[in-house]
């Protein structure tokens, strides 16, 4: 055979060896790992910003709690209502006025007749006073308060407090009354019952400051030279019972 044939006898073999063979597949590349970007920041468009807290101021020259009396007067008067002989008791139709332990309490039926109790303490036309005024039972258009310099040549100047935490003032001249203050809203005065209010009254120098809790309520004008006698008084709405308790009195004058 010619080296002709036999050249293309193995060329034809080698081909026929190839195309037998297994292809390979060629792995394909993995993908790059894709970069997460991170979320951009929520934009707070109406950021909080801290609100000032503002600081209640007191008026007046007494602490919030009263616990030093802001005058250099003596004591003249100090009833811890442990003497029955200072102030009127009496039960009637209207209410009873009675004493209890330390304490001068008036009970008032229902109705609107006022209940009273004078004193004999007189008080000068200066003086500063404290005394506690105890709610033990009430609805809120129930009123009580103090009676101050009665039947003064200015007449009697009467300091009210209601059972929703309100306070007024009038002036009783004879059988004809004046309301010196409209009902307000009271600063610090406990409104309810039971609750607790220490009540302050300072006359100088022609002007009446009252207090309550140490917070000052208002002033008025008066006089120097009145006098007259103490006493507290209770009113009620007209539908229900109430009762009030008066103790811890401390009188101070020049």
């Amino acid at each position: 055979m010619p080296k002709y044939n036999w050249l293309l006898i193995s060329v034809l073999l080698l081909i026929a060896a190839c195309a037998g063979q297994t292809s390979q597949t060629v792995p394909t590349p993995e993908p790059e790992p894709t970069q997460l970007l991170s979320p951009s920041p929520t934009i707070d468009w109406f950021p909080s910003t801290p609100t000032p807290t503002r600081i209640a101021t007191e008026v007046g020259g007494l602490p919030t709690q009263i616990s030093e009396v802001p005058v250099s007067w003596p004591l003249m008067v100090s009833d811890d209502f442990s003497d029955p002989s200072h102030w009127q008791e009496f039960s009637s139709s209207v209410g009873t006025v009675a004493y209890d332990a330390n304490a001068l309490t008036l009970a008032l039926p229902a109705g609107k007749t006022p209940l009273i109790s004078m004193s004999d303490h007189i008080l000068p036309g200066e003086f500063y006073l404290e005394l506690s005024m105890d709610v033990l039972m009430c609805s809120d258009a129930d009123q009580y308060g103090l009676i101050l310099w009665r039947n003064s040549t200015s007449g009697t100047f009467r300091i009210w407090f209601n059972c929703q935490g309100e306070v007024m003032a009038d002036r009783q001249i004879g059988a004809s009354i004046g309301r010196l203050l409209n009902w307000q809203t009271g600063r610090k005065l406990q409104p309810g019952a039971p609750a607790s209010n220490r009540i302050a009254v300072w006359a100088d120098s022609g002007q009446l400051r009252v207090f309550v809790n140490g917070a000052e309520q208002y002033s008025l004008q008066t006089r120097s030279d009145l006098s007259g006698a103490l006493g507290v008084i209770a009113q009620g709405a007209g539908s229900n019972a109430a009762t009030f308790s008066i103790s811890d009195l401390l009188i101070y004058a020049p």
